[in-house]
């Protein structure tokens, strides 16, 4: 772990998963693990460790790759040593996993069926129409890895088994079939002759048979699934693509293919092309637009947009031409408008992209360039072939685009555009406005969605214990010229733990550097996190050194006067009980504490 981390910049890792911006010595960001407005998510290059102050989840390399990958610990390790070029030891128990095992069979799998491709006859047939009738470059069938899976019942899951994996690790990684499930399923096997010849002690049969084979990769470029597009054997009772059902590595509603290949032209671009298929993408790539993906076998979903902006804030959609009338593709762009993203449309005279670029692939670089503003194209097909705009047309445009409109997250935006409709439809915006009030969200609104951390709200008291402390960890020569303090500061006592060992080892070392690592070293790792929290909060509320000083007494004045209000609060309730009861000795001996603690209150305050 040790050398990994030494080879890993974390500022390099987490900037390949989002967008980071300098801010002072670290950096910041959205956070991409809840929905924010404003960037809480910081990353110390100092300390080599991230935290969001909106969510609260916090830790190093090992910790943020869990968490954005949704892995375990080991396959984060795994993960990370490949990046870094550590080899791990193979007995390493951190990675003998199910997910590892997993990995392997995918990985096993994409290499069976490119083998396929290249050595069979009707792999090399499948080549040809892919390079001829699609337009695909033989480097690009390479680079993505496109494959053949043959006419056969258990060609895969013989290759597989010959190899040490089992027939259940097999199913669950969705690329075979249960027998029972598989004859109920499927009408062409009730009269196929080589199926039922099979041994009956078989169990389990090859899902991809007589298909070209798209690999699908995780965000690592790690297959962990597939998509299988027949060819050759034409028949109505198969689907004409099919994927790998949901597994433990392949999560249709998180993946979006050739997001591993075109994060960083996302990135660079500021922009991410959104299309239908897979060959779109691959087209797009090969034609040098590398910043399209597409949603892997399912509708756009919420999680996929939440992806994204790690990315981008801007959308193009580049869908088919009947735009307008696909509810599917609607949705998809409302959903992205209440995720607050500036999407453009994209319009193709060909079927597809695939098609287009195939025709002339500076058409479809033009085509993207001369994208619309979703809204654009929505006013334009609602005006559309509207000269002479009566009342039914009017009543008719305003339930189009109101609903629309009602979806842009963002108030300024939405008050243009009414405004714009105003202007066609020559009505007052107030009506407008209230038209739209009695339209009922479809889908949540993304302003509606709160965050649910688990965190207890926070008293004066925390907030002057941690901006003292985390003032004094980066200021310990401020802190030094304070009078000693002999009595606790903190109530927490986890923050009282930190600053007794802190003001233990100020003496010791006069490195900043070297005193926190001290003080990391002394403390259990819950507490150490949170000194690292305590230095991020410093960081991110920063302010002249000059008036260090002044902010650690101010906050330790404040302290004070807290505690003693604390303790004359309760003196209260014992005076109040010693008067019920008479005890006069009890009355005037609380009495007089009382009246020392007023005393240090008024020369505190003073």
């Amino acid at each position: 772990m040790t050398e990994i981390k030494n080879r890993l910049d974390i500022v390099e890792l987490i900037g390949s998963y989002i967008k980071l911006q300098k801010a002072g010595r670290n950096f910041k960001a959205l956070c991409p693990f809840h929905s924010e407005k404003t960037a809480s998510f910081m990353v110390s290059p100092e300390r080599q460790t991230w935290h969001c102050f909106g969510c609260g989840l916090g830790g190093d390399i090992f910790s943020f790759v869990e968490k954005i990958e949704g892995v375990e610990f080991g396959d984060a390790l795994r993960v990370l040593a490949n990046r870094a070029g550590v080899v791990l030891k193979k007995q390493d128990p951190a990675l003998n996993t199910k997910r590892k095992r997993l990995y392997e069979i995918c990985e096993l799998a994409a290499q069976f069926f490119q083998k396929q491709l290249e050595a069979t006859k009707a792999g090399q047939a499948a080549g040809e129409y892919l390079k001829k009738e699609r337009g695909l470059k033989p480097e690009t069938i390479k680079i993505w890895r496109l494959g053949w899976a043959p006419d056969g019942w258990n060609n895969l899951v013989d290759f597989l088994a010959k190899r040490g994996y089992r027939s259940q690790e097999i199913l669950d990684a969705g690329l075979v079939i249960i027998r029972d499930k598989f004859e109920n399923q499927n009408p062409e096997v009730a009269t196929d002759a080589k199926f039922k010849a099979l041994n009956s002690n078989s169990v389990c049969y090859d899902r991809f048979r007589s298909r070209i084979m798209f690999p699908i990769f995780d965000i690592q470029g790690q297959v962990v699934g597939f998509a299988g597009r027949i060819f050759g054997k034409e028949d109505p009772n198969v689907g004409k693509y099919i994927n790998t059902p949901q597994t433990q590595l392949y999560d249709k509603s998180r993946l979006l293919y050739g997001l591993n290949f075109g994060k960083l032209d996302i990135r660079q671009q500021n922009s991410c092309i959104l299309v239908e298929g897979n060959l779109d993408v691959i087209m797009s790539h090969q034609a040098g637009v590398k910043n399209a993906v597409a949603s892997s076998g399912t509708a756009l979903t919420a999680e996929h947009l939440k992806i994204i902006k790690r990315y981008s804030d801007n959308l193009i959609f580049a869908f088919d031409a009947d735009l307008a009338g696909n509810t599917a593709t609607k949705r998809s762009i409302d959903l992205a408008l209440e995720n607050d993203f500036d999407i453009k449309v994209a319009r193709i005279d060909q079927k597809d992209p695939a098609d287009l670029i195939k025709q002339n692939p500076a058409d479809w670089e033009k085509a993207i360039k001369a994208a619309v503003s979703v809204m654009d194209f929505y006013f334009a097909s609602a005006f559309e072939n509207k000269k002479n705009i009566g009342v039914s047309d009017k009543k008719n445009i305003a339930k189009i685009l109101l609903p629309v409109i009602k979806k842009i997250a963002n108030q300024i935006e939405q008050a243009h555009w009414i405004g714009e409709l105003a202007k066609k439809l020559k009505i007052d915006e107030k009506i407008l406005y209230e038209e739209m009030r009695k339209i009922k969200n479809s889908l949540p609104s993304a302003q509606s969605k709160t965050l649910e951390t688990g965190k207890k709200e926070k008293t004066r008291v925390d907030e002057l214990e941690e901006r003292m402390l985390s003032l004094c960890l980066n200021y310990p020569e401020y802190f030094k010229k304070l009078p000693d303090l002999s009595e606790s500061i903190c109530f927490d006592q986890n923050r009282a733990k930190i600053l007794e060992e802190f003001k233990a080892i100020l003496s010791e070392s006069s490195s900043k550097d070297k005193h926190l690592e001290t003080l990391k070293n002394k403390l259990p790792a819950e507490l150490a996190c949170q000194v690292d929290l305590l230095c991020f909060k410093a960081e991110q509320y920063p302010i002249d050194e000059s008036l260090a000083q002044e902010e650690i007494a101010a906050c330790i004045k404040e302290l004070k006067i807290l505690r003693i209000k604390k303790e004359m609060d309760q003196l209260t309730f014992e005076i109040q009980e010693a008067h019920n009861r008479k005890d006069k000795a009890s009355f005037s001996k609380i009495m007089e504490k009382f009246k020392n603690l007023s005393n240090q209150l008024n020369e505190i305050k003073k």
